[in-house]
């Protein structure tokens, strides 16, 4: 069993499906750790193929160039557990496409724009409620993390948004790091964790690394 060495920190990973919502530097590094810990039904986002610029911040290598980075993110994961049930979506998406599990969905678009679509069209359909969700921001050396569980802490979403023409200050993931991409991942697996086993987790984090300062606002369970 390929998470053995965390077995008992959180053992229901796999009673999950992960929706990752961009399959770049936070997407591909926040599956693999997940995938590592223990889940194993994951749904996979993104139209764009794998480019020489992306091996440094993402999880791909040179062999992975040219293929689409679903197809080569489901290659890694079946490495890494060959037992673990991936469905690729290669082509540009405005919702999720829902499972029979508690659905956790990540956030890694390197757009505004995409995140609000997404976020807005899981609130128009009022069936829809969503385990959890993560939407992960990076920059160079800045990574910003929001964290909603179920629909109605969701409903906050666009207190934390902004417009892509409004955010030149803050962090975008067309400019990255692969410590900064790294450390994202795993503060995603952190904040799952967390959740599942109700313990206080972080509903907003920023980590900037020129000044390795940590920010956040905690919610305690009651």
């Amino acid at each position: 069993m390929i998470n053995m060495r965390c077995e008992g920190l959180v053992d229901s990973l796999n009673e999950h499906c992960y929706h990752i919502l961009g399959c770049g530097a936070i997407g591909s590094s926040a599956a693999l750790q997940i995938a590592r810990t223990g889940g194993e039904d994951f749904v996979l986002y993104d139209f764009d193929k794998v480019a020489i610029e992306n091996i440094g911040v993402s999880q791909y290598d040179t062999n992975d160039i040219g293929s689409h980075k679903t197809t080569a993110l489901k290659s890694k994961l079946l490495d890494l557990n060959p037992h673990i049930n991936v469905t690729t979506v290669d082509q540009r998406v405005s919702t999720i496409m829902y499972m029979d599990q508690k659905d956790i969905i990540i956030l890694g678009f390197d757009n505004m724009a995409s995140r609000k679509e997404i976020v807005d069209n899981i609130m128009k359909n009022k069936y829809t409620n969503p385990y959890l969700l993560i939407d992960g921001r990076m920059g160079a050396e800045h990574y910003q993390q929001y964290s909603y569980v179920g629909r109605k802490e969701l409903q906050s979403y666009n207190d934390s948004w902004y417009s892509d023409e409004d955010g030149d200050s803050e962090p975008c993931n067309k400019k990255a790091t692969s410590y900064c991409s790294n450390m994202a991942g795993a503060f995603i697996v952190n904040t799952i964790r967390k959740v599942l086993t109700n313990s206080p987790h972080e509903t907003e984090l920023t980590f900037n690394f020129p000044l390795m300062s940590l920010t956040k606002n905690t919610y305690f369970p009651k």
